[in-house]
């Protein structure tokens, strides 16, 4: 992972704003220009990334129109910075779940649920990567939330996994057993497999923190 020293930067004003968000940097990006913003992304990601994608990308962002042409836009750019620039992928899969939990769209919300908790455990942060599958479920059960319960079994798997790797086997036991409880309503084709709570206790997943 690249992380250019502030003394080095072609723009502070990036750099600053990149710690602000990913609405935040996307404003300063437009501020400063598609040219600036190339050299600045470029200058973090190294010769890895080739420039030519990284401008048809970021261009592809700054000029979106719509909210939803943005969002695959912002995912676009986050994948091929993701495995040199792990600061400005993780901004810029806030701003795609961020889409995705405005207009509950299970897909964006997954998606970027499972590139924030890669980052997140490439870092070394089995808890931070944890918790980004404890709260798609979270989302996930709430009364008007739909998904494929295959992402929601991914997501137990990943927490059991996570867990384990914390050292946390009495979190790994009990969500194994949700697990198990939410299977069942999956391998009987039940309502509660894609929409809304399969649990009795409707109080909301809770981490290891």
């Amino acid at each position: 992972m690249n992380d250019s020293p502030l003394n080095l930067t072609v723009d502070p004003k990036l750099d600053g704003a990149l710690g602000a968000g990913w609405d935040a940097w996307e404003q300063v990006a437009r501020a400063v220009g598609l040219v600036k913003t190339v050299s600045w992304v470029s200058q973090r990601t190294g010769p890895d990334v080739p420039r030519d994608d990284l401008r048809y990308h970021i261009e592809s962002l700054l000029s979106a129109d719509d909210p939803d042409e943005a969002a695959f836009a912002r995912a676009e750019l986050a994948e091929l910075v993701e495995e040199c620039d792990d600061a400005l992928a993780d901004t810029l899969w806030e701003g795609v779940l961020q889409r995705g939990l405005d207009t509950k769209e299970p897909d964006l919300i997954f998606e970027a649920s499972l590139h924030l908790a890669a980052i997140a455990d490439e870092l070394g942060d089995p808890l931070a990567a944890a918790e980004c599958f404890i709260d798609f479920l979270n989302w996930r059960r709430q009364p008007d939330s739909v998904s494929d319960p295959e992402s929601v079994q991914t997501a137990f798997d990943e927490i059991v996994r996570l867990a384990e790797a914390d050292g946390q086997p009495r979190i790994a036991a009990m969500f194994s057993y949700r697990q198990v409880r939410f299977t069942k309503h999956a391998d009987a084709e039940a309502d509660q497999a894609s929409a809304g709570d399969w649990e009795s206790d409707n109080a909301p997943y809770a981490s290891w923190s």
